[in-house]
Formats: structure tokens, sequence, C-alpha cells
């Protein structure tokens, strides 16, 4: 067993990081007011329609620029989840959003001694690019940590699958069933509606299905046996965007502090390379090859140089009833 983290000490740590999130997203939010709570935009509206008894997917629709270029791709679960900060203003409720979820993640990384070689994540490039968007992905990978946040998975069912593999929680389960039971007997209609919506969503791939190179990616499997393993095979075959957020859950994979830093150093490598392309109609194709040499290149040889088998997991926590 590893030492464990005085939850004072977790505490304070997860407020400041907490607050260095919040930091990122308020002064990204209020220096382009005409983005509202720019990715974060659409859950929020979502939820204030929701609230005034409509249906989200009907009245949220592409209207003109960005954050009203396209309809409602999320899940409901996103809407229900965001009502509580749905009655503030965009940045007020984008800004405390991300701040809960970086703290969240922060709380999630110091349960042991052990797991605080993973705190590099906070100056990552996707962490801030998250940030920067008032993206989901930092409260998915800290429900990959904390089993009782396994519902909030459904709000980004990508990487939630991902989050439920790396630490399966028969209580995280049923906690997402129910989730999404309660949502349809709020709104019957929404799987279909949502279905509907996706179909005129952009259509994206997992790294490993990305030409004859991603197939390097199957020396994961060498490592099936560990949670990062598993982790790092389903982030590998799960459809996202290569724009830097939605593979923040790979840096549950190194276990040194060193590791952790050169994963990061490497994230901003591929950033800087991709940043001048950001306003362009190509961006996407133009950060793919970096997103996948520079960050899952190097978490593929992190994670081999982990022992076969998981031993005491830098993340490990004391067992809990149902998980």
């Amino acid at each position: 067993m590893t030492a464990r983290v005085s939850l004072p000490t977790r505490l304070i740590v997860s407020g400041a990081l907490g607050c260095w999130g919040a930091f990122i997203t308020y002064f990204s939010l209020v220096v382009a007011p005409q983005h509202l709570a720019k990715d974060f935009t659409w859950p929020w509206r979502a939820a204030r329609v929701l609230l005034e008894g409509n249906n989200p997917y009907q009245v949220i629709q592409a209207t003109g620029p960005y954050p009203f270029n396209v309809g409602l791709f999320y899940p409901l679960t996103a809407a229900i989840a965001t009502t509580p900060v749905a009655p503030f203003g965009p940045v007020l409720a984008g800004t405390i959003f991300f701040g809960l979820s970086a703290a969240l993640l922060a709380f999630g990384l110091t349960a042991s001694r052990d797991a605080l070689v993973r705190l590099p994540l906070f100056a990552s490039a996707p962490f801030c690019m998250a940030a920067v968007l008032c993206q989901w992905s930092p409260i998915v990978t800290a429900a990959a940590l904390l089993p009782a946040l396994q519902f909030l998975a459904t709000a980004k069912p990508n990487l939630g699958l991902v989050a439920w593999l790396y630490r399966p929680s028969v209580r995280g389960g049923v906690a997402a069933a129910a989730f999404i039971g309660l949502s349809v007997l709020l709104m019957p209609s929404w799987p279909v509606d949502w279905r509907e919506a996706l179909t005129a969503a952009p259509r994206y791939k997992g790294p490993l299905f990305r030409g004859f190179a991603g197939l390097i990616l199957l020396a994961g499997a060498v490592r099936w046996r560990r949670r990062e393993g598993r982790l790092f095979l389903a982030m590998a075959v799960t459809p996202q965007l290569s724009l830097f957020y939605d593979q923040l859950p790979l840096w549950l994979v190194p276990n040194t502090v060193w590791r952790s830093v050169a994963l990061s150093a490497l994230s901003w490598v591929a950033w800087w390379q991709w940043y001048p392309s950001r306003a362009s109609t190509a961006s996407v194709a133009i950060a793919e090859p970096w997103v996948f040499w520079l960050i899952y290149v190097p978490a593929l040889i992190a994670l081999l140089l982990l022992p076969a088998r998981d031993g005491t997991s830098p993340t490990d926590v004391p067992p809990v009833s149902g998980a």
C-alpha cells in the first residue's frame, strides 16, 4: 500500500489546480465574448432550454458562426449535468464548470504520494486546450479515478467508456444507467432526437485506424492486464477529435514524474506545430500526425516501460463498496 496524502493536503492542491484551470478558462472567454462559453456553449444552452420546458435538439440549430454553427451533438445527460450553472452567464458558467472539473481531477490524482507523479498533466497542452475551449475531458478523466463521478461519463460517451474501463465499478455503472434513465424520464424522445442530430456531425476515427502507422498502437496490447494498458487500447480505438483535449486521459499512463513531464513537453511541441493552422479548415488534418507521433507514441513507450501486471498503481485507492 502506498503512502496516503492527507485530506487537507488533497483539498489544498485540488483547490489550487482548480483555480489554475478556472483562470485559463475565464481569460479565454472574456477576451472573446462573441464565443460565449466556447465549446461549453452547447450544453449550457441546452440546459437553459431544458429548464424552460423545451426540446434542446429542436431549439439548438445551426444559425451562424461558432458557437452557433452546428446543432446539439451532446447527449441530454450533458445538459442535465450542466443545469446547476445554467442560470449564470456563459463566462461564469464555463469558469465554474471547468474550475470544478480541474479540482476534481486533481483530487483524484492526489489519492496517494505515488500518484503525484502525474500532476504535470496540468501543464500539458491537452489540459490547457481543454481549459481554453471549456471541454469535458478533465471531468471525464476524473471519473476514471473517482467511481462516484462515473455517471458523468455519460455526458461524453466516447471518453466516458474509456474512463469506466480504467477503473470498472459496479456502482459507477449503475449510477450511469440510472442517470440515463432519469434523462429519458425527463424527455423520452431525446435518444431518437440525439441520433438524428448526429447525422450532421463530423465522423472521426480512433488513431488506430489512421492508416498503417496506426497499427503501431497495437503494441499496447502486451500490457492489457494493466488498467493503463486497457485505457490506452480503448483510447486507440475511440473516435476522437485530434485537437489535443480529447487525449487528456493518456496522462494516466506514465508512472514517473519525468515521463509525465516528457509527455507534457512533447504535447506542446505538437501544439506549436499545429497552432499556425488553427484557423484553417484543414486544422484537424494537420494536427492528427503531430498528436499521433508526439502524444500517442510517447504514451505507448511509457506504457511498455511499465511492468506486465498491475502491482500498486499510482492511482490506487482503498477498496470501496461496489467498486
